[in-house]
């Protein structure tokens, strides 16, 4: 095969009929919906955006008092595949966490950003479990 022939080929799949992945409908969120406990502890992965946080304070031994606040974001992505590889991005995470030092004088913090797989990273449907 000759390299314009190779060119030519890339380009007529590129006009493909067939999508490569389709936008997908999200679950909808709906008045009078009644949570289902323990079940609606954990994550609903079929809607586009949920998050879970805990804010406080907290103090030491020495009476010193911090706030703290934790944020855990899940947000699906708005296309479906068919590959079944598990790199293939379906649903993104991203954790924040801030601890307000008044000796520090400025807010301490730091952020995550990870695609469940293999384990490393992920949310429970039945519990309030996310791990990045």
């Amino acid at each position: 095969m000759r390299r314009r022939e190779f060119i030519a080929g890339l380009a007529l799949l590129s006009f493909s009929s067939r999508p490569l992945s389709k936008e997908i409908e999200f679950a909808r969120v709906v008045p009078g919906r009644v949570p289902r406990f323990p079940r609606d502890h954990g994550a609903h992965p079929d809607f586009r955006t949920e998050w879970w946080y805990a804010t406080g304070w907290l103090g030491n031994a020495a009476g010193e008092q911090f706030g703290f606040q934790v944020t855990f974001f899940r947000s699906r992505l708005p296309f479906v595949t068919d590959n079944p590889s598990s790199f293939t991005p379906r649903q993104l995470l991203f954790a924040h966490a801030a601890l307000a030092d008044p000796t520090y004088g400025r807010l301490r913090d730091d952020q995550r950003a990870a695609r469940p797989a293999l384990g490393l990273a992920g949310f429970a449907e039945d519990t309030t479990r996310v791990w990045i």
